[in-house]
């Protein structure tokens, strides 16, 4: 192995007729390169002594402190295998942004704020400040920047409810962070690598029998009859509880027997005609107006839930319908676009819909107000 040159670092042709590159020891470590040819060695050569002699210089700034800094920063890597320029990227990539001073609790009002200024719903704006208020309430003092996922972990374990709803309460987090990322708080969003939580639906969903549906109709009709639009239209039409209260009567035409479900009335803001069966529009007539927003009330909707009875589920009234429907027609299709869904059916099949008999369904079609009951008994 014969050495070039003796100027650093140093050049020397191997046995095997490769060039190597000698750079002694730098940083603590051994530094020798291989090139194929001579030329391809000198200018590697030439690059590696332009830039230590550019650290030279550079070093030669350092201060006093800055050198203490440097002594206090490797003594606490130790024999950790990483170095002050490991340490320096870590920090650009997770550390804070230029406006890292903002508090988990500022971050929150503004977040709040961003979205009632982009018009969400108010069903979404009550649930950030449920879930997303706990959070401000019990970490709002640290900074937005301090937060990591293990302090996310460990705060979500301390929170009520199932799979679902801690889906929803990492569902906000991530909102919540992604928003802080945009606003240069944070350099990093803590709650991207959060799990989701497994939502397993091995539960039916509940449906009223068709005793049972009839039992509410009949409770309201005797003792809360303002509120049998309502009902009708979630019962009947499978209209969410939400955008019924935000009906107008003006949405129901009687000619072409539907109801128009506007984009604001609508949940997702995409609106939908819904079809009034028979039965539907024969307990809507009595109460029929040409214009005003559609009765409801809390306390009588309670009422008529307690007079009838029944054993009450979570969104039961919409469950119905989407069982019913799909048991008596057949058409998945046709019954999740009438709910809403678009075209797709898989939300009907996975969330609104349990086996029903042909023959519940065709009689849960026929529940009518007890006059025109009587009536077509008599006439029978």
């Amino acid at each position: 192995m014969i050495a070039e040159k003796k100027t650093w670092p140093t050049i020397g042709k191997r046995g095997d007729g490769r060039w190597f590159i000698d750079c002694g020891v730098i940083g603590g470590k051994r530094r020798l390169y291989t090139r194929s040819t001579k030329a391809a060695a000198g200018l590697l050569a030439e690059q590696i002594r332009r830039r230590e002699t550019k650290i030279g210089r550079d070093s030669a700034k350092l201060t006093q402190d800055n050198l203490h800094d440097a002594v206090r920063a490797l003594g606490l890597l130790g024999d950790s295998g990483h170095s002050l320029t490991d340490a320096a990227a870590f920090i650009l990539e997770h550390g804070a942004g230029e406006g890292a001073q903002v508090t988990v609790e500022e971050l929150y009002e503004a977040y709040l704020q961003n979205r009632i200024d982009a018009n969400r719903a108010k069903k979404t704006i009550d649930d950030i400040r449920n879930r997303l208020g706990r959070f401000a309430a019990d970490l709002g003092d640290h900074l937005a920047h301090e937060i990591t996922k293990k302090v996310l972990e460990d705060w979500m374990r301390t929170q009520p409810g199932g799979a679902v709803s801690k889906g929803n309460i990492r569902r906000h987090l991530s909102g919540l962070f992604n928003f802080a990322l945009k606003r240069d708080n944070i350099r990093a969003n803590p709650a991207s690598g959060l799990t989701t939580p497994t939502v397993r639906h091995d539960r039916r969903p509940p449906v009223l029998s068709v005793s049972g549906a009839r039992a509410l109709m009949d409770a309201a009709a005797e003792h809360e009859p303002a509120m049998l639009p309502h009902l009708t239209l979630a019962l009947f039409c499978g209209i969410r509880p939400s955008e019924c209260r935000r009906l107008d009567w003006s949405a129901i035409d009687w000619e072409r027997q539907e109801v128009f479900v506007g984009a604001k009335e609508s949940k997702t803001g995409n609106e939908r005609y819904v079809k009034l069966q028979a039965n539907a529009l024969e307990w809507l007539l009595p109460h029929r107006q040409n214009h005003g927003i559609i009765h409801y009330s809390r306390i009588e909707f309670q009422s008529a839930r307690e007079k009838s009875g029944i054993q009450w589920g979570h969104d039961i009234l919409r469950h119905s319908f989407g069982s019913y429907a799909l048991g008596a027609f057949r058409d998945a299709g046709d019954v999740a676009e009438q709910m809403g869904h678009g075209s797709s059916t898989q939300m009907l099949f996975q969330h609104y819909r349990r086996a029903v008999r042909e023959a519940d369904a065709v009689k849960f079609w026929e529940i009518r107000p007890i006059e025109r009951r009587t009536a077509i008994r008599i006439a029978s």
